[in-house]
């Protein structure tokens, strides 16, 4: 079972599904997704620790998604590179 949250941050598109493991408890994960038009230009996957409930998880997944988004763009102003394609 999942349960699913979707956002846009900085032009990229942010899908977290919590997912529940068979401990029990929910892991966090997130897809960040660029898009050019109707084709996905690149996507990176990102899984995190577990939570109590879904929701709890996929709040987790969408603010360090975020974070992840903003350190690369950082790390692109800074050095000039970066592990995502901008949607530029």
């Amino acid at each position: 079972m999942s349960s699913a949250t979707k956002t846009f941050h900085r032009g990229y598109y942010l899908s977290a599904a919590a997912t529940s493991e068979p401990e029990g408890g929910w892991r966090a994960r997130v897809a960040i997704i660029s898009l050019d038009g109707d084709r996905t230009r690149s996507q990176r996957f990102l899984d995190f620790g577990v939570h109590d409930c879904a929701v709890a998880a996929n709040a987790h997944a969408i603010a360090s998604g975020k974070e992840w988004l903003d350190a690369q763009i950082r790390a692109e102003v800074v050095h000039g590179n970066t592990d995502v394609t901008p949607l530029r």
